[in-house]
């Protein structure tokens, strides 16, 4: 009887061992990529830097400056689709992806995209305002959308998720319109002084502030908005630019947008029909000079970037195929700010870095 006992306390002290090490080995990859990207971290001065990094099967994360909010610049647009379809799942009256967007005069905005292009009155589906949208970041068609859905929803999308070091209320032309001092709240103010002003706003008074904007600038052509653009180029330094568009800006924690791409990926937000139109538009991203650039050909990725005036950003999901054969993703989410001028391809390569680090950490 007593080796039998003993027998059976081998055996249990055996598997016990055995499920600690198999325990242990998740938390030492992320332990070692945990110093790998504080060291890219480190090798990359001129910029500032937050990372969340979570392998999806086993939970284990990497954070660097994670929780403090980031200008998000075009990374906010991810919230802005999955509302969307939150609130085409709950069958919101009117609301489907065939829904007719009209363009208006107001509606257009300069930066990235084709849209700001086309005459008043063009008509666009919600389906292909949403691929502008999401692949190559088209900011006239973000805000079609945006209007659409109500520019308070995100954040309570936010909020419903718990996700609260972050604040997503914000269109691209008023927060253009703003830096550029083109409302009368705003009108001859420095860049600086806009970005204290702004700061110094409650959250009602800057949605009051962005409406007031835009409805002083509503008959504002598109020739005249770009030329108060380019004169605000000449006449402004790179340290003016960023301080601006950083503060007037949509805001963001890696923390909390990793733990919205997860809950994405694994169905806890919409059904399956709607989390695979996300992930679907996620997928055809055109710019792929950061997440995926580093990647082994074929690696599937979902993500969006995000860029301005010191601001570089991507948050994605990186499929990981394992030496066991395995399927595995992994979320990264690396947002940089405060870019030096002429550092920028120097943040993407940093970004680029940091996701083959996690590709090679869980493969």
């Amino acid at each position: 009887m007593r080796k039998v006992l003993t027998s059976l306390l081998c055996l249990a002290l055996l598997s016990t061992l055995q499920a600690a090490s198999t325990a242990q080995t998740p938390p030492a990859r992320a332990q070692a990529l945990q110093a790998r990207v504080e060291a890219l971290l480190a090798r990359t001065p001129g910029m500032k830097a937050g990372v969340s990094i979570v392998h999806l099967p086993s939970g284990q994360s990497v954070e660097v400056q994670a929780h403090h909010p980031h200008p998000l610049a075009s990374v906010f647009k991810v919230p802005v689709m999955i509302e969307l379809a939150r609130q085409i799942q709950g069958g919101r009256a009117g609301l489907s992806l065939d829904h007719v967007l009209v363009l208006r005069n107001q509606d257009r905005c300069l930066g990235s995209g084709s849209l700001q292009h086309q005459p008043t009155g063009t008509r666009i589906s919600v389906r292909d305002a949403v691929e502008l949208m999401m692949t190559v970041s088209d900011n006239t068609a973000t805000d079609l959308v945006f209007e659409r859905i109500g520019t308070s929803s995100v954040n309570r999308l936010l909020a419903d998720l718990g996700l609260r070091q972050s604040q997503v209320y914000l269109k691209n032309r008023p927060a253009w319109l703003v830096s550029l001092g083109m409302g009368s709240r705003f009108r001859g103010m420095s860049p600086r002084q806009i970005a204290a002003t702004w700061s110094r706003m409650s959250p009602e008074e800057r949605h009051q502030a962005a409406r007031q904007v835009e409805t002083e600038n509503a008959s504002l052509s598109l020739a005249r908005f770009q030329a108060a653009e380019d004169a605000s180029a000449e006449r402004n330094s790179h340290a003016e630019n960023v301080a601006v568009a950083a503060a007037v800006e949509n805001l963001g924690s890696p923390s909390d947008f990793s733990a919205l791409l997860e809950r994405l990926w694994k169905g806890e937000i919409l059904d399956r029909k709607w989390t695979t139109y996300c992930l679907g538009v996620l997928s055809r991203q055109k710019y792929r000079t950061r997440i995926p650039r580093l990647l082994p050909a074929g690696t599937r990725v979902w993500h969006k970037t995000g860029t301005l005036a010191g601001i570089v950003n991507d948050a994605g999901i990186l499929e990981v195929q394992t030496r066991q054969g395995r399927r595995e993703a992994v979320v990264v989410v690396v947002f940089v700010r405060e870019v030096e001028q002429g550092r920028e391809e120097a943040a993407s390569e940093l970004i680029a870095k940091i996701a083959r680090a996690a590709w090679e950490a869980w493969r």
